[in-house]
């Protein structure tokens, strides 16, 4: 039979209820503690079920973004390895007012700025993100953002990405009705410290442009376009406010 000290009997059944303490200890109480303690943190929570390891919030709020219905799995052996990965599924993928996310992120537990990610996979209603977008001139757009990110490494600059990004029947709602832009097709990446967006040229623009976006918030476009001939002829008129049409009907952007 195993012969311990007293005292080794009492340390290890203090590690053991730490341990019980941390394992159960409910998840809305850990978010309470965080919320109180970062009273401008961007995010409003709603209702919280289960535990830190494993649990469910009815709705969580992210600049002008909603999530329904959000679990979580946090895994105990990352803890070891110095950060906190966390599996996350929300929302609903066939529900297009919805936004739907699957796929797993990790934070360093020493550093708040290195943040990756891993298979993420996003459904964003473009109604809701434009919204959140400063435009020089209101419009309302509607269709889905999909973005599929295979790996993402960020700290305090965009490090590494690898992903792809889509509009998908994307319309925007135009003085005579909604006009059909159809689906747009993109490939994600970093550039130096920014983040940066290729457009593909196969849309009802012809659209083939870059997009570098800084953390800061900062952007540049730079590309081209030429817009479908049986797009509405308001979308035609609007295209002159970026200059005249060079010999193949193409208007640059430099933004």
């Amino acid at each position: 039979m195993l012969k311990m000290k007293p005292w080794k009997w009492v340390v290890l059944a203090i590690f053991t209820y730490l341990i019980l303490l941390v394992a159960y200890i409910p998840a809305a109480h850990v978010l309470a503690f965080v919320q109180k303690n970062n009273p401008k943190l961007p995010v409003s929570i709603g209702s919280v079920e289960g535990t830190l390891w494993s649990g469910r919030v009815d709705k969580v709020i992210a600049q002008g973004i909603a999530i329904n219905n959000l679990r979580w799995e946090l895994s105990p052996w990352s803890l070891l390895l110095g950060k906190a990965s966390i599996d996350l599924n929300g929302g609903k993928i066939r529900d297009t007012q919805q936004t739907y996310v699957k796929g797993n992120i990790s934070a360093s537990l020493f550093n708040v700025q290195n943040i990756s990610a891993q298979e993420l996979k996003l459904f964003l209603p473009a109604r809701s993100v434009m919204a959140q977008v400063p435009m020089p001139v209101p419009v309302t757009a509607d269709g889905r953002f999909r973005v599929d990110i295979q790996d993402f490494e960020f700290n305090n600059a965009c490090i590494n990405l690898a992903g792809k990004g889509s509009w998908l029947k994307g319309t925007v709602s135009g003085p005579t009705g909604v006009i059909d832009f159809g689906n747009f097709d993109a490939n994600l990446a970093c550039e130096g410290e920014q983040f940066s967006i290729q457009i593909l040229p196969d849309n009802k623009l012809n659209l083939d442009a870059k997009v570098l976006l800084s953390v800061a918030g900062k952007y540049k476009i730079n590309g081209r376009f030429k817009p479908a001939s049986d797009l509405p002829k308001e979308v035609h008129q609007s295209a002159n406010f970026f200059g005249a049409a060079d010999s193949q009907g193409y208007r640059n952007i430099n933004l």
